[in-house]
Protein backbone atom coordinates (compact mmCIF):
# COMPACT_ATOMS: atom_id res chain seq x y z
CA UNK A 1 0.00 0.00 0.00
CA UNK A 2 1.20 3.49 -1.36
CA UNK A 3 0.48 5.24 1.83
CA UNK A 4 2.41 2.73 4.12
CA UNK A 5 4.93 2.62 2.12
CA UNK A 6 5.42 6.09 1.15
CA UNK A 7 7.15 6.16 -1.83
CA UNK A 8 6.34 5.70 -5.25
CA UNK A 9 8.78 5.17 -9.04
CA UNK A 10 7.28 6.47 -11.95
CA UNK A 11 8.94 4.25 -14.41
CA UNK A 12 10.09 6.32 -18.11
CA UNK A 13 10.15 5.05 -21.48
CA UNK A 14 9.88 6.23 -24.73
CA UNK A 15 7.90 3.24 -26.43
CA UNK A 16 5.13 3.58 -23.52
CA UNK A 17 3.67 1.98 -20.62
CA UNK A 18 5.32 -0.99 -18.98
CA UNK A 19 5.29 -4.18 -21.00
CA UNK A 20 6.24 -7.58 -20.60
CA UNK A 21 9.85 -7.48 -21.12
CA UNK A 22 10.36 -5.18 -18.79
CA UNK A 23 8.73 -7.34 -15.43
CA UNK A 24 12.13 -8.99 -13.86
CA UNK A 25 12.76 -5.11 -13.07
CA UNK A 26 9.74 -3.65 -12.11
CA UNK A 27 9.42 -7.19 -9.55
CA UNK A 28 12.72 -5.75 -8.28
CA UNK A 29 11.71 -2.63 -7.71
CA UNK A 30 8.34 -4.00 -6.09
CA UNK A 31 11.39 -6.04 -4.04
CA UNK A 32 12.47 -3.14 -2.71
CA UNK A 33 9.29 -1.46 -1.14
CA UNK A 34 8.14 0.68 -4.59
CA UNK A 35 5.07 1.53 -5.91
CA UNK A 36 5.03 1.58 -9.50
CA UNK A 37 3.47 4.15 -11.64
CA UNK A 38 3.50 3.60 -14.92
CA UNK A 39 1.68 5.40 -18.50
CA UNK A 40 1.56 6.49 -22.07
CA UNK A 41 3.40 9.87 -23.01
CA UNK A 42 1.19 11.70 -25.13
CA UNK A 43 1.24 10.44 -28.68
CA UNK A 44 2.72 6.99 -27.22
CA UNK A 45 2.04 3.40 -26.31
CA UNK A 46 -1.67 2.96 -26.57
CA UNK A 47 -2.20 6.78 -27.51
CA UNK A 48 -0.33 6.44 -30.52
CA UNK A 49 -2.16 6.65 -33.97
CA UNK A 50 -1.77 3.41 -35.90
CA UNK A 51 -0.67 4.51 -38.98
CA UNK A 52 2.71 4.12 -41.34
CA UNK A 53 3.54 6.02 -44.10
CA UNK A 54 4.37 4.19 -47.51
CA UNK A 55 4.98 6.04 -50.81
CA UNK A 56 5.22 4.57 -54.18
CA UNK A 57 8.63 6.52 -55.27
CA UNK A 58 10.72 5.33 -51.88
CA UNK A 59 9.29 1.97 -50.92
CA UNK A 60 11.69 2.15 -48.07
CA UNK A 61 10.52 5.00 -46.47
CA UNK A 62 8.84 3.87 -43.81
CA UNK A 63 10.99 1.16 -41.66
CA UNK A 64 9.20 -2.09 -41.64
CA UNK A 65 8.41 -2.47 -37.84
CA UNK A 66 5.55 -1.01 -36.70
CA UNK A 67 7.56 0.66 -33.87
CA UNK A 68 10.75 2.20 -36.01
CA UNK A 69 7.64 3.12 -38.15
CA UNK A 70 5.96 5.29 -35.66
CA UNK A 71 8.87 6.87 -34.58
CA UNK A 72 10.82 7.49 -37.95
CA UNK A 73 12.23 11.38 -38.23
CA UNK A 74 11.39 11.33 -41.48
CA UNK A 75 7.74 9.53 -41.64
CA UNK A 76 6.66 8.77 -38.63
CA UNK A 77 3.67 10.01 -37.07
CA UNK A 78 5.36 10.89 -34.21
CA UNK A 79 7.41 13.08 -36.10
CA UNK A 80 4.20 14.68 -37.41
CA UNK A 81 3.28 15.42 -33.67
CA UNK A 82 6.91 16.59 -32.45
CA UNK A 83 7.32 18.87 -35.35
CA UNK A 84 3.65 20.58 -34.75
CA UNK A 85 4.52 20.78 -31.18
CA UNK A 86 7.51 22.62 -32.50
CA UNK A 87 5.38 24.76 -34.63
CA UNK A 88 3.08 25.91 -31.55
CA UNK A 89 5.95 26.80 -29.17
CA UNK A 90 5.18 23.72 -26.92
CA UNK A 91 8.34 21.42 -27.95
CA UNK A 92 7.46 17.79 -27.55
CA UNK A 93 10.15 16.94 -24.11
CA UNK A 94 7.88 19.87 -22.51
CA UNK A 95 4.96 17.88 -23.17
CA UNK A 96 6.47 14.27 -22.02
CA UNK A 97 7.99 16.60 -18.77
CA UNK A 98 4.35 17.68 -18.20
CA UNK A 99 2.58 13.91 -18.55
CA UNK A 100 5.48 13.03 -15.82
CA UNK A 101 4.38 15.84 -13.68
CA UNK A 102 0.90 14.93 -13.58
CA UNK A 103 1.86 11.32 -12.83
CA UNK A 104 3.37 12.76 -10.20
CA UNK A 105 0.35 14.33 -8.73
CA UNK A 106 -1.28 11.21 -9.02
CA UNK A 107 1.10 9.66 -6.86
CA UNK A 108 1.19 11.59 -4.25
CA UNK A 109 -2.63 11.86 -4.29
CA UNK A 110 -4.02 8.23 -5.48
CA UNK A 111 -1.27 5.93 -3.52
CA UNK A 112 -0.23 8.46 -0.58
CA UNK A 113 3.49 9.09 -1.77
CA UNK A 114 5.57 10.74 0.02
CA UNK A 115 8.72 10.45 -1.80
CA UNK A 116 8.79 10.34 -5.53
CA UNK A 117 11.60 9.52 -7.95
CA UNK A 118 11.83 8.63 -11.70
CA UNK A 119 13.39 5.55 -13.26
CA UNK A 120 14.18 6.04 -16.91
CA UNK A 121 16.16 2.89 -18.73
CA UNK A 122 17.76 3.03 -22.21
CA UNK A 123 16.78 6.42 -24.16
CA UNK A 124 14.65 7.51 -21.86
CA UNK A 125 17.13 8.26 -19.95
CA UNK A 126 17.33 11.95 -21.03
CA UNK A 127 13.91 12.34 -20.20
CA UNK A 128 14.66 11.10 -16.92
CA UNK A 129 17.78 13.47 -16.42
CA UNK A 130 14.88 16.57 -17.92
CA UNK A 131 12.40 15.53 -15.24
CA UNK A 132 14.58 15.75 -12.17
CA UNK A 133 15.71 19.10 -13.37
CA UNK A 134 12.32 20.45 -14.11
CA UNK A 135 10.76 19.36 -10.75
CA UNK A 136 13.40 19.29 -7.98
CA UNK A 137 11.08 17.38 -5.65
CA UNK A 138 11.87 14.51 -7.95
CA UNK A 139 14.67 12.21 -7.88
CA UNK A 140 16.34 10.50 -11.04
CA UNK A 141 17.34 6.77 -9.73
CA UNK A 142 20.71 5.93 -11.44
CA UNK A 143 20.45 2.37 -13.02
CA UNK A 144 21.78 -0.75 -11.34
CA UNK A 145 24.08 -1.66 -14.63
CA UNK A 146 25.63 0.40 -17.22
CA UNK A 147 24.00 1.06 -19.83
CA UNK A 148 23.63 2.92 -23.58
CA UNK A 149 21.61 5.71 -23.25
CA UNK A 150 21.05 8.80 -25.90
CA UNK A 151 23.35 11.42 -25.80
CA UNK A 152 23.13 14.56 -27.95
CA UNK A 153 26.70 15.41 -27.59
CA UNK A 154 28.07 11.58 -28.45
CA UNK A 155 25.28 12.13 -31.42
CA UNK A 156 26.98 15.67 -32.51
CA UNK A 157 30.72 14.43 -32.18
CA UNK A 158 29.77 11.09 -34.31
CA UNK A 159 27.72 12.98 -36.80
CA UNK A 160 24.88 10.80 -36.44
CA UNK A 161 21.60 11.98 -38.74
CA UNK A 162 19.08 10.02 -36.59
CA UNK A 163 18.09 10.27 -32.65
CA UNK A 164 15.18 9.62 -30.98
CA UNK A 165 12.77 12.15 -32.88
CA UNK A 166 11.17 13.17 -29.14
CA UNK A 167 13.95 15.05 -28.18
CA UNK A 168 13.95 17.59 -31.22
Amino acid sequence: DGAQRGNALVRLSLGGKIGPGDWPEVEARLDEGHEIVSFDPRGLGETRMRYKATSIDDPALAPADEESAYASPLSGVLANHVYNAQLLGRPYLLEMIEDVEIAVRFARAQLGAREVAVEAPGDARLLGRAVAAALPDVALVRPAAAEKAFDWREAVSSLRETWPIHYL
